[in-house]
């Protein structure tokens, strides 16, 4: 009995304490699977509003690393927050700065020596991608670092909250018969999925 009840606790404090996140996944998931939706609705409006164009001229040295090369343009450009950076053909950068609100983007043209700042124009399936994916211990700030953090926590969480719930319903009797087919249901439907996708 004391086993069950320390699974019992186990399962729901953590079901509690991490709620958000599990939530922040099922919604930040909904535009992977409706993106032809999104892209219909959003089709006739503009994607990118143009901030400012100027000069500007960086050294590249041939054996640079891209993502350092990012960041000296954005910390020149004043610019901060989490941030992608590549090619675009050989003549021109994109650096990609991404938050929760707003995606701005700098394309610096190497052979023109011009560099153009836009602003994404605001949709609801870029955010919620954004929430999805935001973060990570490859970017530069402590938040990014406490957030990836608090993802690992959470996907180990997850798999003893699965445990815990199977050690709960084994332990009842009259529930293993109906579990034990939404169980087989649960694994044969993925890995048809897994298999056929």
């Amino acid at each position: 009995m004391k086993a069950h009840l320390a699974f019992r606790r186990v399962h729901t404090w953590l079901g509690l304490l991490l709620i958000m996140f599990f939530l922040k996944f099922a919604v930040s998931a909904i535009p992977f699977s409706h993106g032809r939706s999104f892209n219909e609705y959003y089709k006739d409006k503009p994607q990118w509003r143009q901030r400012y164009e100027r000069e500007y001229s960086i050294e590249l040295p041939k054996d640079s690393d891209l993502r350092e090369i990012g960041g000296r343009i954005l910390d020149e450009l004043d610019m901060h927050g989490s941030y992608g950076a590549w090619r675009m053909g050989s003549d021109r950068i994109s650096v990609n700065i991404f938050s929760f609100g707003n995606t701005a983007r700098v394309i610096y043209n190497i052979k023109d020596g011009k560099v153009v700042v836009e602003d994404k124009v605001f949709r609801w399936d870029d955010f919620l991608r954004k929430f999805h994916w935001i973060g990570g211990y490859h970017q530069d700030r402590f938040i990014h670092d406490l957030f990836a953090f608090m993802i690992d926590l959470t996907c180990v969480a997850v798999i003893i909250w699965v445990m815990t719930g199977l050690a709960m319903w084994w332990r009842i009797p009259s529930a293993r018969k109906w579990g034990i087919i939404a169980l087989a249901g649960g694994w044969i439907s993925f890995i048809i999925f897994l298999v056929t996708l």
